[in-house]
């Protein structure tokens, strides 16, 4: 037994408000959203023949079309959070105390990293969001002059 298609019931004018919202948006990330709309509105296809045309997590699709199904268009396409908005990590002193610890090793991981963020700033981040912001810290120097 195959697996369900997933099916977006649209009515007419509801898929001819998709179709001209993805002509006109030059925005990708809408874009890419009302397109996965458009092929579920279609019926055809399952959740996870979605996520592979998208090339998105299967997990992704299922929440824009939860929010799709919530909010219509307005609701799959509202930010979260803003786009540009600041991060903590990204203050002038968060940046300088990570720097003096990884200079000092005082963190073996990016786990300790995320327990010492909760502890001293209250700020709870993923190993992810951590790594992206470790990639942004200059290297560490070796203490005989070599980079690394």
């Amino acid at each position: 037994m195959g697996r369900k298609r997933t099916h977006l019931k649209l009515n007419a004018p509801a898929r001819t408000e998709l179709r001209r919202r993805l002509r006109v948006t030059q925005d990708p990330r809408e874009r890419e959203r009302l397109q996965v709309a458009l092929w579920a509105a279609g019926g055809e296809h399952t959740l996870e023949d979605l996520a592979r045309m998208a090339g998105r997590a299967r997990a992704s699709i299922q929440t824009w079309l939860d929010k799709f199904a919530a909010g219509g268009l307005e609701g799959l396409l509202r930010r979260d959070t803003p786009p540009g908005s600041s991060s903590p990590l990204g203050s002038a002193q968060i940046q300088a105390e990570l720097r003096a610890g990884l200079a000092a090793g005082r963190w073996r991981s990016a786990s300790e990293i995320a327990v010492w963020l909760e502890a001293e700033h209250d700020i709870r981040r993923s190993r992810k969001s951590i790594y992206y912001w470790l990639r942004k810290a200059p290297p560490r120097r070796d203490p005989r002059g070599a980079s690394g």
